[in-house]
């Protein structure tokens, strides 16, 4: 590893054992001349084997994957796993200390400044140490997301569609793995900037999750979580056991979707208060409206429709009432037969 970083930490990667420590980021401000940012980070290696980044926090308003890792790094013993596990419950810690999308020191969305600048803002900068002294590393990093504040999803673990055949066939036995109630191949709206697709880049396999939203934690989507982390570690062979499918409203078996293009993204076209029609997993049929937008300084105006121009199942869909033109209100899913 040769690339200059800013960021020191404690750990020694190649340890044996179990280590509770930090990143130590430069974080200069008005109140701490030589203020440092201590990110918490776990790794947990016993012997030789498979190396494994769980993170989570990303978005710092995005709260089952902190809590299902927080549990992890307390709970497991280093002799139940062969290999390493890096553990970084808080990506984006200052976001998640704030409880907001993003960075309150930048205003930057981690998942969207991969690689990351050694002399960028703090965000680039511990996006640059991931790239270049944690990504390197490993065989496949599980980013831990749900729906924060904005969206309410059916809990997911979700990869993307890829050109290299064998790497894309990896990522769906990866992406299997997890058991979640949904399990998804999506098209991104962007993914420029992703830790997804940095590691996806590297020819590594990455499988992100939406396991909640709402900015709340449910019994069930930490369950969802807690469960998924468990049965990837069983099969890269980490940990010995059979995998578990947990359930989620009474659904007990794991099903593939897909997301195959943007027309199964509903957008607000105005301003105004949105109305749902449906709850998430709920299906709506191809041109079936998905909600409506009230407009509260004009209430005489009649609402306006919001429909798919696909139909499917509701994967999630807005939380807070109140939209702004542009927000997605819902995403929609087909079931897959791959």
């Amino acid at each position: 590893m040769t690339e200059m970083t800013r960021v020191s930490t404690d750990i020694d990667y190649d340890k044996n054992g179990k280590q509770h420590g930090h990143l130590s980021v430069p974080n200069s401000r008005d109140n701490s001349g030589w203020g440092t940012l201590l990110m918490p980070i776990t790794v947990i290696k016993n012997g030789e084997g498979p190396t494994l980044l769980l993170s989570g926090g990303n978005h710092g308003d995005e709260y089952e994957g902190p809590v299902a890792l927080m549990k992890l790094i307390r709970a497991l013993d280093p002799s139940e796993i062969k290999g390493k596990i890096i553990v970084i419950p808080g990506l984006n810690y200052p976001a998640f200390l704030a409880g907001k999308r993003l960075s309150p020191i930048d205003g930057k969305n981690m998942n969207r400044i991969f690689p990351g600048k050694y002399d960028g803002t703090i965000s680039e900068v511990i996006a640059h140490y991931v790239y270049h002294y944690v990504l390197p590393q490993i065989d496949a990093c599980y980013d831990l997301h749900s729906g924060g504040y904005s969206m309410f999803m059916v809990p997911s673990a979700m990869c993307h569609y890829l050109e290299d055949k064998d790497l894309m066939a990896r990522h769906i036995e990866a992406l299997k793995a997890f058991r979640a109630p949904m399990m998804l191949i999506a098209e991104e709206l962007d993914v420029a900037g992703m830790l997804d697709t940095a590691v996806e880049e590297m020819g590594k396999v990455f499988i992100g999750t939406e396991l909640g939203g709402g900015a709340i934690l449910t019994p069930e989507s930490v369950k969802v979580a807690e469960t998924g982390i468990r049965n990837v570690l069983k099969h890269f062979g980490m940990m010995e056991g059979e995998p578990v499918t947990p359930t989620w409203r009474g659904q007990t078996e794991a099903k593939l979707y897909e997301i195959p293009d943007l027309g199964y993204f509903c957008q607000a076209k105005a301003d105004g208060l949105y109305e749902p029609f449906y709850e998430i997993g709920d299906w709506v049929e191809e041109g079936a409206p998905v909600g409506q937008i009230h407009f509260p300084q004009s209430p005489e105006h009649d609402a306006m429709v919001v429909a798919p121009k696909k139909g499917g199942r509701i994967w999630c869909r807005r939380a807070p009432g109140m939209v702004e033109k542009g927000d997605a209100v819902a995403v929609l899913a087909i079931e897959s037969e791959k």
